[in-house]
């Protein structure tokens, strides 16, 4: 994080990636926005101390279902966390699903030729529960989503916009333009395997 502010970047919230996706973002340089998925209670305990130290906006996508619990080795934010971590002022929160995190589209793929497939009334069950899950704690309706593995289809899509959400995260490798579309927006992965000058390396190729 220290070396993508050296470097000129300037990290922004969602509601001004919505604006820089419409082009009304003005006077931002280099533009990033800095995302998590899953909703681990490590992002708590190193994410929010970054945070604040730097000053960095950053979003999390949760798995609404999976808040305050332990799976096998991992553990979840609670809901008091969540809000502390909101209440910070640097953090913005969105759907990661309620309790879909799975290849979804492959199994509506297997119920093909259906009359009418029943992963879609699954699915937007899902994303008004986690909607509602989020809407809970944060006290507002959540305004992004990002869909497990990065998985979805025109039809998810619709289900999704539907439901409220107006930002879609894949997990298509890529940048994003002015103009580009807010229910397909890219990213670029960062692991532990990487370090501040393959992070920056990563960045800069969005430079023209």
């Amino acid at each position: 994080m220290q070396a993508l502010l050296a470097a000129g970047f300037t990290p922004i919230n969602l509601a001004q990636t919505r604006r820089f996706l419409a082009g009304t973002l003005d006077d931002v340089r280099q533009p990033v926005l800095i995302t998590f998925d899953d909703g681990y209670e490590s992002l708590y305990q190193f994410a929010l101390p970054v945070a604040r130290q730097l000053e960095i906006p950053m979003t999390v996508f949760m798995i609404t279902s999976r808040a305050g619990r332990r799976i096998q080795f991992a553990e979840y934010l609670t809901e008091s966390q969540i809000r502390e971590m909101v209440g910070s002022g640097y953090f913005d929160f969105g759907s990661h699903t309620h309790d879909l995190h799975t290849d979804t589209v492959s199994i509506y793929d297997a119920f093909a030729g259906h009359a009418e497939n029943p992963v879609l009334r699954l699915l937007q069950r899902d994303l008004r529960m986690s909607a509602s899950r989020l809407e809970s704690v944060l006290g507002a309706r959540p305004l992004a989503l990002a869909w497990p593995y990065g998985k979805f289809n025109g039809e998810f899509s619709a289900l999704a916009r539907q439901s409220g959400f107006r930002l879609h995260f894949t997990s298509v490798h890529g940048y994003n333009e002015p103009g580009a579309n807010p229910f397909a927006i890219k990213r670029i992965p960062v692991t532990s395997r990487d370090t501040a000058e393959s992070v920056l390396r990563k960045a800069s190729s969005t430079l023209r």
